[in-house]
């Protein structure tokens, strides 16, 4: 792994150039310069994504991929919400093993499984260096070959996989039964060996098509972060215990099945619930999990909210609605979008955040023609609303609004 000297040289040399440390490498004799710009540049990415991982001297990157490719201490966390303390979890794609470690937070019996015998390798150092090798069991092995390759593997009450997105040429794949290991194919497999299998797809996958390759699915969680949708989980269960439709999770206190999407638009548009829009009224933007996941219509029956447009996916109220799950905003002025007006726009605001929902220009093409740089406390919407009792396509100036207690 690292020796005491080169965990010091790196710590030392975190914020360097590592392209000139490359090319000096003859000032320092005795260190393996590559191996340590290799860990400064592991280091980096898990900086933030995983802060306890970093903060530990001894923590060893075996690869800058690896460290790319793990989950995140908030998404990893989240996943600790599947693991029943009495059973065996068993993380079939371990990679870095941050799952495994977080999972390990939740369970004393915890099976770290891969492929990569480097990656093991690191693990094992890893979960030791962090205080976690009394919990978790390193196995190497390929997740198809598993029960094969140990025996002594229990009956799991969790089996997770964070199968690979890419071929071997590093493209990026769409089909899941593309991914490795096919998840599609592993799921009979896994279920007559464990309680249940949570699956760990895309954030760019569709949900509905996922749903119909993913046959026992239960609940799908969409998890977000700064405002990014950053993974879709997927538990799947034995068919035997499936009694309705899947539960689709946006948050803490947002939950849904599909039907109860489609029944929520019908009743918009049945009773044409849609907001006129009043400068002083107040805008909402429902987080990227809402939107991932289809709930387009639901927070306006949810909420006292109406939605501005079927397409447009914002939201409006005459008074604050505090606990809204999204972002929340003051109507400073609503302009028409036309020609004459979007040249008056770059006069009024030369520097805005901006946003479009359903209108005819996208961010980038819409800061092109009036030179609107980012930044500052106005935000404009390029949206489509209703004005005058006509679908009118409008610019929303707004500026956040933020709860009080």
């Amino acid at each position: 792994m690292l020796t005491a000297g080169e965990i010091a040289f790196v710590r030392e040399h975190l914020e360097d150039d590592v392209h000139g440390l490359l090319l000096s490498g003859h000032k320092y004799p005795g260190t393996d310069i590559p191996k340590c710009v290799r860990q400064i540049e592991g280091l980096r990415k898990i900086r933030y994504k995983v802060p306890e991982w970093f903060a530990c001297r001894q923590v060893f990157i075996p690869s800058v991929l690896a460290a790319e490719q793990c989950s995140s201490s908030y998404t990893a966390g989240y996943k600790r919400r599947f693991v029943d303390r009495d059973g065996p979890v068993l993380d079939i794609t371990g990679g870095l093993g941050v799952d495994a470690f977080y999972f390990s937070k939740s369970s004393d019996h915890v099976i770290y499984a891969e492929k990569d015998v480097a990656l093991c390798r690191a693990a094992e150092h890893n979960f030791k260096a962090l205080g976690a090798a009394g919990r978790i069991r390193v196995v190497h092995s390929p997740a198809q070959q598993l029960w094969k390759d140990d025996p002594r593997i229990p009956y799991a009450s969790l089996v997770y996989a964070d199968p690979s997105r890419r071929d071997d040429a590093g493209r990026r794949l769409y089909d899941i039964t593309r991914y490795s290991p096919d998840v599609t194919a592993l799921r009979d497999y896994v279920l007559q060996r464990a309680d249940a299998f949570l699956v760990k797809i895309s954030p760019l996958a569709d949900i509905s098509r996922t749903l119909s390759q993913l046959k026992g699915t239960v609940q799908v969680h969409v998890i977000s972060s700064g405002n990014e949708c950053k993974e879709l989980l997927f538990l799947l269960k034995n068919d035997k215990e499936i009694r309705q439709e899947p539960l689709i999770v946006c948050g803490e206190d947002f939950s849904f099945h599909q039907s109860d999407e489609i029944l929520a638009s019908a009743t918009l548009q049945k009773e044409g619930g849609y907001a006129v829009i009043r400068e002083g009224d107040y805008l909402y933007e429902p987080g990227v999990s809402f939107l991932k996941a289809g709930a387009f219509a639901l927070p306006a029956l949810r909420y006292p909210v109406k939605k501005i447009h079927r397409h447009s996916h914002l939201y409006t109220s005459s008074v604050p609605v505090p606990g809204f799950p999204g972002r929340k905003f003051r109507i400073g002025g609503i302009i028409p979008f036309t020609s004459g007006n979007l040249k008056k726009i770059r006069n009024g605001f030369p520097k805005a955040n901006m946003s479009v929902r359903n209108f005819p220009l996208t961010v980038e093409q819409w800061r092109h023609k009036t030179g609107i740089t980012e930044g500052g406390p106005v935000y404009l919407f390029g949206t489509t609303g209703w004005m005058s009792g006509e679908e009118t396509r409008m610019i929303i100036q707004a500026t956040k609004w933020e709860e009080t207690i």
